[in-house]
């Protein structure tokens, strides 16, 4: 299926974006030194009853690129986080 992508940046937790979407990419930028607290995020659909869709980390001191086969990841109720640690991400969604 092809469809536009729009690229977003997230530094905290929160609404990253509350319609209908899909996670096509991501790239996580660790923002700590080798040898220091690995970066993670968690990815959930939903806000009132949060699912957990997504989960992946990054070694401290390095840098991660994904790109999801196929359809990606189905977000049906908006695309949240609550947990983002030792990382800031760019997410790749349908716009």
């Amino acid at each position: 299926m092809k469809s536009d992508v729009k690229a977003l940046r997230v530094t905290g937790t929160g609404a990253v974006f509350t319609g209908r979407t899909r996670l096509r990419g991501i790239i996580l930028n660790s923002t700590e030194a080798a040898g220091g607290t690995d970066g993670a995020i968690k990815l959930y659909d939903g806000q009132a009853t949060p699912q957990l869709q997504f989960e992946v980390s990054v070694q401290a001191g390095d840098d991660f690129t994904l790109n999801l086969p196929e359809d990606g990841v189905l977000f049906k109720d908006g695309l949240y986080t609550s947990v983002l640690t030792a990382c800031l991400a760019t997410v790749l969604i349908d716009k």
